[in-house]
């Protein structure tokens, strides 16, 4: 059985923003997984991971800057 590797896709100091590339990346079918996100008044300097699957990368950043 493979297990696909998660990897940082971008960090972001605003959740709002972060959740809004999740939903993109969601409708065109790639899975991602926010980190971070309970402790943003915590960490400040952390900011919120957004990871996907290592295989997904390449369309991601092509959704995302595109």
């Amino acid at each position: 059985m493979t297990q696909d590797k998660t990897i940082i896709l971008h960090t972001y100091n605003d959740l709002q923003e972060a959740k809004m590339i999740q939903d993109k990346l969601k409708e065109n079918g790639i899975e991602s997984y926010l980190n971070d996100e309970n402790v943003m008044g915590l960490d400040p300097v952390g900011g919120v991971e957004l990871k996907i699957f290592e295989k997904d990368k390449e369309a991601a950043e092509k959704i995302i800057t595109g």
